[in-house]
């Protein structure tokens, strides 16, 4: 009975485009007990681990301890309960004992180790059955024994040690429910008994929903065609009864008799043959612009403006439909003053002072204010000159106002070549000076020769001293004398 009403629920298998991109990897099934100590439970797209009753998660995330402090190795064998072997469970056999200590570090138990008597009893967690060696445990799958609670509408899913359920609507669209395969499928609500259509109403199944036709008896001018109700046209069957000069106009469930001849504009044919006035207000969606209403008149019709009244501050929109705010600070009609910025307000708008400026004591007018005064010292290097509505950082000579306009740089004089020899930079200036043999003009930048020949007159040399650039050389009598 399960089957069948799984197979109802089901519907068509074929896959359909709102099944998940690629299914979800189950890494309890990948790594079976590697990576959880006692259950493995596959969520989407990552897993988590759980313990067995009486035991604790540890803050590994994936081990498990005994709940309560655990007890000592040999404390633990002394203390282990000696259960009668009439209590045995099915899952449990009898070992010989090898030695005294058999349970020591859970002695050749898989999982559980118990000491009854001389003899190691070998027992699983719940959710695994002893194997046929009696030491080793494999995990039973619920799902395929049937020992699962799961309900009609949710698939088992085995993990190791134990099982979850899955509801078969789970990631998948409304009207859509996901198979073994996991995988959206469509329901067919019409035959799993999930529709919504009344008595008397038939169900069509569609994909991911439902539609309900009723069994209609249709009106007259109209025909069942498909479980709704057509119109006849009677005109193109020919069963109407209009006579010779009117013709035959169709409409949803009857027709009319049209005189052939013509009304003028503005009016229409009863199917009397009787040319009448039309109505254009009512006729037309919309005869008249917004803002506007309509008046009817005999062949025609005409619009008339709303009155619309604004307050101060609003205008009428464009189509006179709604008043709209006045963008004083657009147009130009706003009264802020020098140094005052305008900002627009429903229905009016405000003056504020610009950056820099601040109200004066009247708090009516903005006036400068002076940066360098309120903050000395703190907004430029070395001299702060205000100007209106800011202020202007300068440096003295032989420096240079630095990128963020505040800080002073000292300028290398140097690189400009205002010395004839040599030049050194200085803080906020630079110093000329000259080689040997030169000495500094009275301009600060000009070196010129010194002639020491003039300045040691028989003393730098024995017979005559000759003054060169930058240094002097001796010489000799041409005749008799060497140097």
């Amino acid at each position: 009975e399960l089957a069948n009403r799984e197979a109802l629920s089901l519907g068509t298998e074929t896959e359909l485009p709102n099944s998940l991109p690629g299914d979800d990897q189950d890494e309890c099934l990948l790594l079976p007990g590697e990576l959880c100590q006692h259950l493995c439970i596959n969520t989407v797209g990552s897993y988590h681990c759980a313990c067995f009753p009486g035991f604790s998660l540890q803050d590994d995330g994936r081990t498990c301890r005994p709940d309560g402090d655990p007890p000592k190795p040999e404390a633990a064998e002394e203390s282990a309960p000696k259960p009668d072997s009439s209590q045995l469970a099915s899952n449990t056999i009898l070992l010989p004992v090898p030695q005294p200590n058999t349970c020591k570090d859970n002695g050749p138990c898989k999982q559980v180790c118990s000491v009854i008597g001389d003899t190691a009893m070998c027992s699983c967690f719940p959710g695994y059955a002893i194997m046929a060696d009696g030491v080793s445990c494999e995990d039973q799958d619920e799902c395929l024994m049937g020992t699962h609670d799961c309900s009609l509408r949710q698939f088992c899913v085995n993990t190791l040690g134990s099982f979850y359920c899955v509801s078969h609507t789970v990631l998948c669209a409304e009207g859509f429910i996901l198979n073994m395969h996991r995988k959206c499928v469509d329901i067919n609500e019409c035959v799993a008994d999930l529709h919504t259509c009344s008595r008397g109403e038939h169900c069509v199944n569609t994909v991911g929903s439902f539609r309900c036709y009723k069994a209609l008896t249709c009106e007259p001018g109209y025909s069942l065609q498909d479980g709704e109700c057509e119109d006849i046209d009677e005109c193109e069957l020919g069963t109407h009864n209009c006579q010779a000069g009117f013709m035959c106009q169709n409409t949803k469930g009857s027709f009319y008799c049209q005189a052939r001849q013509r009304c003028m504009e503005g009016f229409l044919q009863d199917p009397e043959g009787n040319c009448v006035d039309i109505n254009e207000c009512t006729s037309l969606a919309e005869p008249c612009r917004p803002g506007f209403s309509c008046i009817n008149t005999v062949g025609s019709y005409t619009c008339q403006r709303n009155p619309l009244l604004c307050g101060r501050g609003y205008h009428a929109n464009q189509d006179g439909t709604k008043c709209v705010d006045v963008n004083e600070c657009e147009t130009g009609v706003h009264q802020c003053g020098e140094g005052q910025v305008c900002h627009n307000l429903p229905g009016s708008y405000r003056c504020d002072c610009k950056a820099g400026f601040q109200r004066d004591a009247f708090g009516r007018a903005c006036v400068d204010v002076n940066e360098c005064w309120t903050s000395p010292g703190r907004l430029c290097q070395h001299t702060c000159e205000n100007t209106p509505g800011s202020y202007r950082c300068s440096c003295a000579t032989g420096f240079v106002l630095a990128a963020d306009g505040k800080r002073c740089e000292d300028v290398n004089e140097c690189e400009a070549q205002r010395c004839s020899q040599e030049c050194t930079n200085i803080y906020g200036s630079y110093q000329c000076y000259c080689r040997q043999g030169y000495q500094l003009a009275e301009d600060g930048h000009t070196c010129t020769d010194i002639d020491e020949c003039a300045q040691g007159a028989g003393i730098l040399c024995t017979f005559r001293c000759v003054n060169v650039p930058g240094s002097y050389q001796c010489a000799c009598p041409e005749r008799g004398y060497t140097m």
